[in-house]
């Protein structure tokens, strides 16, 4: 039995292929587009230059800022095709001259990356987080501050429209969930407040944000972070409407996943290589774990060395050392800790 354990283990060593952290199925974004104009073939060239950059930026959000989502911006939709790998069509719709559809797009994030450090944009390795908002709103500075009354347009924005950055999803508290809280007290929360709104979210992070009116130019959107006492304040230019308020809550989103505590920037993009150890219960488990870690910004590839008796060893290759490598894989709760000369991996 020893010697067949020996045979399937440099078999699988042997045989086993190399697993790209960079998967088709790790950097894919589902975007909608609807589009009108003189005719369908028209609507349908600007839907899909829509959809690639709307995907690039999605994308893209999992390994970069703000600045390097400004820098994909500038792109032609020409440069932008450069990037996308594959496009799947979901469901489509079309007359003679709308075009409807929802589309799967694949984008080379490794071209992508490779692009960005060309422009000395740092990489990051995002993390995953629920982020809970609590969205007050005054029509100017100095009114009062409203929250669950009925014309608080920016509370109804982040209800209908819940944001993701990455694997960041930012959504809005609940009324149900704590209906004596009011404007003024969100905006100046004592411990036990802001401890109670910290429990609906299950310990996860919560931001207090205020949007007024500015005048003619737009919004004024004010980032609170009750926990550190952080502020940001930013403008969203544009004409009041519900598109000015979506925006405004796309730019909160941006500024509050580049704050994130985890996220951290990657100095070097010199891949390193651990030799980690997992115990699994079927293969089917491991084939869930294997895609999470391939998932990881971190994560250059993934090889098989062997496998066999509940146990599977392999090689990772990482960027932006040991200590960032841990940090993103335990957002994806999975422990890696130190046992001599490997690692050891566990699924919390």
């Amino acid at each position: 039995m020893r010697r067949l354990f020996l045979f399937l283990l440099i078999v699988f060593a042997v045989r086993s292929p190399v697993v790209d952290a960079a998967t088709p199925s790790a950097y894919f974004a589902d975007v909608t587009v609807d589009v009108t104009a003189d005719n369908a073939a028209t609507a349908r060239e600007r839907a899909m230059q829509q959809a690639n950059r709307q995907a690039v930026t999605a994308i893209a959000a999992n390994f970069t800022t703000r600045e390097g989502l400004a820098v994909l911006n500038k792109l032609t939709d020409d440069q932008l095709l450069n990037f996308i790998k594959e496009t799947t069509v979901l469901e489509e719709k079309a007359s003679n001259v709308r075009y409807l559809a929802k589309l799967r797009i694949t984008a080379n994030d490794r071209l992508l990356r490779q692009y960005l450090q060309e422009k000395n944009v740092p990489l990051v390795v995002a993390s995953s987080a629920d982020v809970m908002i609590v969205p007050v709103f005054r029509e100017a500075e100095g009114m009062p501050a409203r929250l669950w009354e009925e014309d608080n347009p920016w509370r109804k924005i982040w209800e209908q429209n819940p944001q993701t950055v990455g694997g960041i999803r930012l959504f809005s508290l609940a009324e149900d969930n704590l209906p004596s809280l009011t404007g003024e007290r969100a905006l100046d929360p004592n411990p036990a407040i802001l401890q109670q709104i910290a429990e609906i979210n299950g310990g996860g992070d919560v931001y207090v944000v205020e949007a007024n009116y500015n005048g003619a130019n737009g919004l004024t959107v004010k980032v609170l972070n009750p926990r550190t006492g952080k502020k940001d304040i930013f403008n969203v230019d544009g004409p009041l409407s519900d598109e000015l308020y979506l925006q405004a809550a796309r730019e909160t989103a941006l500024h509050i996943s580049d704050e994130l505590k985890g996220r951290s920037i990657v100095t070097s993009t010199e891949p390193e290589t651990a030799t980690v150890l997992y115990k699994f219960t079927t293969l089917s488990s491991w084939l869930k774990i294997e895609e999470k870690i391939a998932a990881v910004t971190a994560v250059d590839n993934i090889r098989i060395n062997a496998i066999g008796n509940g146990r599977i060893q392999f090689q990772i290759d990482y960027i932006g050392g040991m200590d960032t490598l841990k940090k993103a894989l335990q957002d994806e709760r999975l422990l890696l800790t130190e046992t001599g000369n490997y690692y050891t991996l566990i699924n919390m």
